[in-house]
């Protein structure tokens, strides 16, 4: 039996070593600007010159030398950059600095392959520390498949190649998390060997704390919600009457926080990364010529005022957690999976007071963002499933019930299977197009996040986006559609839009004022006998067409969902039969594949 799992453990250990190994070769040698097609885009863009700017000028202003710099590995240049001026004139990237400090050693040795690089290490490390924490209670195979399974079963690993500070917080979080319950579930088990070789004197002592409160500084520093991580190792401090020792932990965190904090308004001349003047910029960039300044380039994105701009009601609060769970776009029982099945484990396990601990850090968390970030809790556009989970994740790992099965390993990727598959196998292409996945059956199921529409994944399709649907009405346009799949045309007629033959046409209709009424007019293709579903806020009627007829359907309407002064109304419209004019019709030149053309009659509330 001891032979059996020294073999056991062997074989684990060289499962890690492959992996790091495979992960290693990967980030060395990867093309990555023709990977990302020489475009990165907004955080993804500040972090790559913030990185290269600590990297290789011990900065963090911006110049033409690291745009310069930029454009030697992305044509497209640094597109939805972040920037903000200081009062003394310079201009410094408007970002937290705390991955970029990290990478930057690794970016300097490597190039841009070093942000790959680095992070084949982190995960190294979290193999490590996760193989010997599940060790514990389990075979050594069955630890390390687990734990595998928790980072590839997930989006969680797709975060593993972003140049941003996703993956590093996930990573950072894990590591607090452990070094704080490692001690406290060894400290009643029987003495046997170390499973994976990590230096066990430490890591059963206080200094382990110490060092845990010390990341948990660098964390929030790099990402403020964070702080739920502080909250643990305090809080049992104090369970345990250690009060000197919980004075230390906090005394630590705030030195550390005033520590980065400081460093920032010495290096930048403000306390606040994100706060002052600061811009974000499309298409040109400051410095490139000496008429373009970031005076007069670039839309204001301070954090200044935030909550009197971005917060929203609280009776929206209920809505945001149950999109936060089986939301189409961020619900994490469907792209955190083993998130979500420890959760429901946690309730059948023997639970303690460290237990419940981890889950009101989790649970801390989660709210922190639904309530402070209603309108992005999981990211902002662009961002693929909920990127700001990826800092709670860690977080489920430890929750009780860690004796863990082959038949939960097989659970989590026939869910994954099912649901993120696509996102696993093509994970630069979901990276760069975040919504391909959700639309098809059966993501396109699932509930969709209606406190969220100005921060669709879709939204990054600009022919999708905030389409005019009278695009010769006087400004300001008051009327929007955003398209959630592909199945429509990109408006070319002056007054409508063609859906693509017989699929369903899915998209949200936003005005900024209540609507009594939704009138659907319709235009069949030369299919006779057509029949044309229509769904409008739960309503459904339907109509058949004869070729090229046109009909109308009329339906009654509240306000929708309202959020703030912006009306959202779903509508879906599909075409039992679809047409090519091209292929059937000698004199017509209309190659598209044609469902129904629609336009719509809206009707305010008086």
């Amino acid at each position: 039996m001891l032979e059996d799992k020294a073999l056991q453990k062997k074989a684990a250990l060289i499962i890690i070593a492959l992996v790091f190994l495979f992960s290693l070769g990967f980030s060395l040698f990867i093309n990555l600007p023709a990977i990302d097609q020489n475009f990165l885009f907004a955080d993804q863009a500040v972090y790559y010159a913030l990185t290269q700017s600590i990297a290789h000028d011990f900065d963090m202003e911006y110049t033409k030398k690291d745009l310069a710099r930029y454009y030697h590995d992305f044509d497209a240049g640094p597109q939805g950059i972040f920037l903000k001026k200081a009062q003394n004139g310079k201009i410094f990237f408007a970002k937290s600095w705390a991955y970029s400090l990290f990478a930057a050693p690794f970016v300097r040795m490597f190039g841009y392959n070093g942000f790959l690089v680095f992070h084949s290490f982190l995960l190294l490390i979290v193999m490590l520390l996760g193989f010997a924490y599940f060790s514990r209670a389990n075979s050594p195979l069955t630890s390390i498949s687990y734990l595998l399974t928790f980072l590839m079963a997930s989006v969680a690993g797709v975060y593993f190649i972003w140049i941003s500070p996703d993956f590093f917080n996930f990573c950072l979080a894990f590591i607090i998390v452990f070094l704080w319950i490692y001690k406290i579930k060894r400290r009643d088990a029987p003495p046997h060997s170390n499973p994976a070789g990590v230096p066990n004197s430490f890591l059963l002592s206080p200094g382990s704390d110490y060092l845990a409160v010390f990341l948990v500084g660098i964390a929030v520093f790099s990402k403020p919600p964070n702080i739920v991580l502080l909250g643990p190792l305090v809080l049992y401090a104090l369970y345990e009457k250690k009060f000197f020792k919980a004075l230390g932990l906090a005394v630590i965190f705030f030195l550390t926080i005033g520590l980065l904090f400081g460093a920032n308004y010495f290096l930048t001349s403000d306390w606040n990364y994100q706060g002052g003047e600061r811009k974000t910029f499309i298409g040109h960039f400051p410095l490139e010529k000496d008429n373009l300044t970031f005076d007069n380039l670039g839309d204001s994105m301070t954090s200044e005022n935030y909550f009197q701009r971005f917060l929203i009601p609280a009776k929206f609060i209920p809505y945001n957690i149950f999109y936060y769970f089986f939301g189409r776009f961020t619900g994490i029982a469907w792209y955190f999976f083993p998130a979500f099945l420890a959760l429901l484990l946690f309730f059948r396990a023997k639970r303690r007071f460290h237990d419940w601990l981890t889950l009101a850090a989790l649970a801390g968390g989660i709210l922190i963002y639904i309530v402070l970030t209603p309108e992005f809790y999981g990211g902002g556009g662009g961002t693929l499933a909920n990127r700001y989970f990826l800092n709670i994740y860690p977080l489920f790992l430890f929750l009780p019930a860690e004796k863990k099965s082959w038949r939960q390993v097989a659970l989590i990727w026939i869910v994954a299977a099912v649901f993120i598959s696509p996102i696993l196998v093509s994970p630069f292409r979901s990276s760069a197009q975040p919504a391909t996945h959700a639309k098809k059956f059966p993501i396109k199921a699932l509930p969709l996040e209606m406190t969220q529409v100005n921060n669709f994944p879709t939204n990054t399709n600009p022919d999708a986006f905030r389409i005019h649907i009278w695009p010769d009405k006087p400004e300001p346009q008051r009327e929007f559609l955003h398209f959630l799949d592909d199945n429509f045309y990109v408006k070319i007629e002056p007054t409508g839009i063609w859906t693509r033959g017989d699929k369903t046409c899915e998209f949200i209709l936003k005005t900024y004022y209540p609507l009594r009424e939704v009138g659907v007019r319709l235009l069949n293709n030369p299919r006779n006998n057509n029949e044309i579903t229509v769904k409008v806020e739960g309503m459904r009627q339907k109509i058949i067409l004869q070729s090229k007829e046109w009909g109308i359907l009329r339906f009654p309407v509240g306000n929708g969902f309202q959020v703030e002064q912006r009306y959202h109304y779903r509508i879906k419209i599909k075409a039992a039969k679809g047409a090519i004019p091209y292929l059937e019709n000698q004199a017509s030149l209309e190659r598209r594949y044609l469902g129904v053309f629609f336009e719509l009659d809206l009707v305010p509330k008086k």
